[in-house]
């Protein structure tokens, strides 16, 4: 199969021409009229408007394992010391053209320089002002520049059910798609990786990078601020409030966020309320809203507050929820624009989205 590439670079074409060309010759497949299309080091891939179904279907062996390559210290290039012990030859060859795609694409320079994840590492200012939304963020292991890249780049798979944890490999072609909430997900099937095409009323396809990252966690990991993303979750939160008690919010979840539609688990405690965690979908704003007035609606009638009461109180309660999410994310927002990190405008574009969300469901 031959693959359409339209790029402002020789060398960019010429790497993604062997790149396809290695991808075919093991069995990849690609819709006849995809295209890749690279301005100033930025890829997408292209497709007529309102096509549909398979759009790229790469067998499982093409996936590039990561986990035990060896890379330089450097951050001004991806420079591969030593390839994964169990990488095959094919997998070896296609790693090595990635990093020089990325390369000349200048991903590593633009992720140290301007990735929004680097300002909180590089920002007490505005790391203290991220660590009430997202606790978890400033615990993760210190990583190389080549390693915190790629982090961005790759998915976890296991091949066998019985190999334990997953393991992070890189995904040849179908590593260009951009992330949109209308994008395709992921599907590994019949020894393949398989992805349909999905537009947003364009020409370009787009992938699903999760369904549990809000707009805060795609802009800290994936480093752009995702405006199609319809929910964010609320921070961990502990709040009195006047004639209805304490409402606290517990964490988004252990390991990674909750999925956006996980109701909370809910305890009425003797001097409030209790919810494990809290999520609010701009697109169905009555699930969360309906949740919680009836929740402190019990609550207070359980307090001995009558139904009218208990209902105005109610909404009082979920007015300061979103209050209270909306003050930690305009104190974000302000961190972020005073400093002249490239990365400020994003990081603080994706703390005023993540605040509209709340806004719109929460009526703070």
């Amino acid at each position: 199969m031959k693959l359409a590439i339209a790029s402002d670079q020789p060398a960019t074409t010429a790497l993604l021409g062997e790149i396809a060309h290695l991808c075919a010759a093991h069995g990849a497949q690609w819709h006849p009229q995809l295209q890749v299309e690279v301005i100033e080091g930025a890829m997408r891939l292209l497709a007529p408007p309102e096509t549909t179904g398979a759009l790229i279907s790469l067998p499982t062996e093409l996936l590039l394992p990561i986990e035990a390559a060896q890379w330089s210290g450097s951050a001004d290039a991806l420079q591969l010391l030593q390839p994964p012990p169990a990488a095959t030859a094919v997998q070896r060859e296609l790693l090595q053209l990635h990093v020089e795609l990325y390369n000349a694409t200048g991903k590593l320079p633009w992720w140290r320089s301007q990735h929004p994840g680097r300002l909180v590492a590089a920002s007490a200012h505005v790391a203290a002002a991220l660590a009430p939304l997202k606790p978890g963020h400033g615990h993760k292991l210190e990583r190389s520049a080549a390693e915190g890249f790629l982090a961005t780049r790759s998915f976890g798979w296991k091949p066998s059910p019985d190999q334990g944890d997953r393991g992070p490999v890189l995904m040849p072609l179908i590593d260009l798609l951009n992330h949109h909430h209308k994008g395709a997900p992921f599907a590994i099937s019949d020894g393949a990786m398989r992805i349909k095409a999905a537009q947003a009323g364009g020409c370009e396809c787009f992938a699903h990078y999760g369904h549990r990252r809000d707009v805060l966690d795609l802009a800290l990991h994936y480093g752009h601020c995702d405006h199609s993303t319809p929910f964010a979750h609320s921070a961990p939160l502990e709040i009195t409030v006047e004639g209805v008690g304490t409402i606290r919010v517990e964490h988004q979840g252990q390991r990674a966020p909750m999925h956006p539609f996980d109701p909370p688990r809910v305890t009425l405690e003797p001097n409030g309320l209790r919810l494990s965690h809290l999520c609010c979908h701009q697109e169905h704003p009555e699930r969360v809203q309906t949740m919680l007035v009836l929740a402190l609606q019990g609550s207070l009638k359980r307090g001995g507050h009558g139904e009218i009461d208990a209902r105005q109180f109610a909404q009082k309660g979920l007015n300061a929820i979103g209050e209270a999410n909306l003050h930690l994310l305009n104190q974000l927002a302000a961190a972020a624009q005073s400093s002249p990190h490239p990365g400020a405008a994003t990081l603080a574009s994706a703390a005023h989205r993540q605040a509209f969300i709340i806004q719109t469901v929460l009526g703070a």
